[in-house]
C-alpha cells in the first residue's frame, strides 16, 4: 500500500470521530472497505490503536504555527511516558524521566494535517537497557503508550461544561497532576484549544476537550499542595462510577456520599462491586494554596475488596527517585 493511500484513509477516519449516528455509519463504511480490500493493508489502520490530538487558536482563525504543534507533541509524549512509568513501577509519582522511559512508551507519528497529529500506539519491542526487568512488560497486545494515553485522556474534561472532571483532577494521584502540568504549563501559545482522542485496541474510543480557559484554570489550581493526608478504611456501598472520567461514588454507613478519583488500574474491580457492600481504603487529604486557602476534604480510591491501586499512596511520601 502506498503511503499516500494510507494517509488518505487515515484522514478519512479522522473526520468520523464523533459518537453521532452519521459518524458511526461513516466509520462502519470505512472499516467495511478496509475488510473488502484487505490486500491494500487498510484493515490494520482501521482497527489499530491510535492517539490523535488537534490544536486550534480561536484568536487566529483556528490556525496555529508549526512549532506549536511540534512543542505540543513533545509535551504529550512526556505526559504519556510519565503515566506509563508510574504504572510500570507502581509509584504514585514520577519526578524524573530517563530516555528509556520515553522509548518504552514511544510515539510513532502515523499522519498529520492542519493542526492535527495521529500517533500509532501499537506495541513494539522496547529498547534493551541495563535496568531491563519484567516491569517493562505491558499486558499482552497493549503498549505502554496506549496505557499512558488512556490514563491522560480519561482524566481530562469531556468539554467546556465538564466541571466534575476538572474537580476530580485535584483528587488524582500526584503523577496525574504532574502529567497534566507537562501538557499545559508554560505553553508558547496559551490561547490554544486542545482536543485529544484515543482509539484503543479493543475498539473503545475516548475523547477529551480542554479549552484555553480551562487550561488557565488548571494551571492556577495545580500549584496547590496536599495537607492532612491520611488513609482511612470504610465499609459501605459502591454507589456509582463514571468510567470515562475515573470518578467513583461511595455511600458510607453514616454521613454524606463520598466521591473522588479512581485510578484506571482499579476501574474493573469497582465495576465488579458496584451496588455492593464492600470494604475500601481511601486516601483523604485537603489542598492548600500558597495564599493559605484550603479546600474541602478530597478522596482518592486506593483499595477495593483487598485489591490495591497500582499507584499506592505510600510512594507519594518517597523522595525523588
Amino acid at each position: 500500500m502506498s503511503n499516500d493511500l494510507r494517509d488518505k484513509y487515515v484522514r478519512a477516519l479522522q473526520t468520523t470521530e464523533g459518537d453521532d449516528p452519521l459518524s458511526r455509519l461513516a466509520r462502519a463504511s470505512l472499516q467495511a472497505a478496509a475488510t473488502k480490500f484487505s490486500g491494500l493493508g487498510l484493515l490494520e489502520v482501521a482497527a489499530g490503536p491510535g492517539f490523535k490530538f488537534r490544536l486550534s487558536d480561536p484568536a487566529n482563525g483556528g490556525l496555529i504555527a508549526a512549532h506549536e504543534v511540534g512543542d505540543f507533541l513533545q509535551r504529550v509524549q512526556k505526559a504519556v511516558a510519565r503515566l506509563a512509568k508510574a504504572r510500570r513501577v507502581r509509584r504514585a509519582d514520577v519526578v524524573r524521566l530517563q530516555p528509556s522511559d520515553l522509548e518504552i512508551a514511544r510515539f510513532d507519528v502515523a499522519a498529520s494535517m492542519a493542526g492535527s497529529i495521529i500517533v500509532d500506539l501499537k506495541p513494539h519491542v522496547p529498547t534493551a537497557t541495563a535496568e531491563e526487568d519484567q516491569d517493562d512488560l505491558a499486558p499482552a497486545g497493549v503498549s505502554w503508550a496506549e496505557i499512558g494515553a488512556v490514563e491522560l485522556v480519561r482524566a481530562l474534561p469531556e468539554g467546556p461544561d465538564d466541571e466534575a472532571s476538572m474537580d476530580s483532577l485535584f483528587s488524582a494521584s500526584p503523577v496525574m497532576r504532574r502529567a497534566v502540568a507537562d501538557l499545559i504549563s508554560d505553553l508558547p501559545n496559551p490561547n490554544l484549544d486542545i482536543s485529544l482522542a484515543v482509539q484503543r485496541g479493543t475498539g473503545e474510543r475516548i475523547s477529551s476537550v480542554l479549552s484555553s480557559g480551562q487550561a488557565a484554570t488548571l494551571r492556577e489550581r495545580l500549584g496547590v499542595i496536599r495537607e492532612e493526608r491520611e488513609i482511612i478504611r470504610l465499609q459501605g456501598r459502591l454507589d456509582g462510577l463514571r468510567t470515562r472520567r475515573q470518578i467513583f461514588y461511595f455511600e458510607p454507613p453514616t454521613g454524606s456520599e463520598i466521591h473522588g478519583f479512581v485510578d484506571d488500574s482499579l476501574v474493573s474491580v469497582v465495576k465488579e462491586h458496584l451496588d455492593q457492600e464492600v470494604e475500601v481504603a481511601l486516601e483523604s487529604f485537603v489542598l492548600g494554596s500558597a495564599a493559605g486557602k484550603r479546600s474541602q476534604r478530597r478522596y482518592r480510591l486506593i483499595e477495593v475488596a483487598g485489591q490495591q491501586s497500582q499507584l499506592p499512596p505510600s510512594s507519594e511520601l518517597d523522595e525523588d527517585e
